[in-house]
């Protein structure tokens, strides 16, 4: 069973997915069907809670509970993305690098890419090579409000 809640920020709505184990995403909300969810804030609060102090200025929890679904390779993407710190940037060739794989940073973007788990595994983190701002999977003003709030500097 998956449970879910709404979270806004500014003018942002956030979609919770939550399981028995753990955070399963968080994504844009844009009137999704939620009939198979079902909405239990005892499930959904420690996420609510983590997302509210985070758009305070407070990095997530690292025994943040995370139930994440995805390839091998996806998840140590994923994985690699939790160790950049707060404020700080890395590009797709740092984090290809950084699992070993320093060739296959074309598949890293396409791992990030997928990442289910907005803000809090923080894809909003990665940037070109050359400092830019490269993609995001979501709105690409998002991604900049996350950097300015945590307060990145990129080119």
């Amino acid at each position: 069973m998956l449970y879910y809640d709404l979270y806004t920020y500014k003018s942002w709505q956030f979609l919770i997915l939550a399981s028995d184990f753990g955070l399963r995403s968080i994504d844009l909300y844009d009137n999704q069907d939620l009939s198979s969810y079902m909405k239990l804030d005892i499930k959904t609060r420690v996420f609510k809670d983590a997302l509210n102090n985070y758009f305070k200025g407070i990095p997530f929890p690292s025994d943040l509970k995370l139930d994440l679904l995805g390839t091998d390779f996806q998840k140590k993407v994923w994985q690699a993305l939790l160790t950049i710190p707060f404020g700080k940037t890395r590009s797709y060739k740092d984090i290809a690098q950084a699992i070993g794989s320093p060739k296959a940073y074309q598949a890293v973007g396409n791992a990030v890419g997928k990442n289910p788990i907005l803000v809090c595994v923080p894809c909003h983190r990665i940037i070109t090579a050359d400092g830019h701002l490269g993609g995001f999977s979501s709105d690409i003003q998002l991604k900049i409000e996350l950097l300015n709030l945590e307060g990145s500097s990129f080119i």
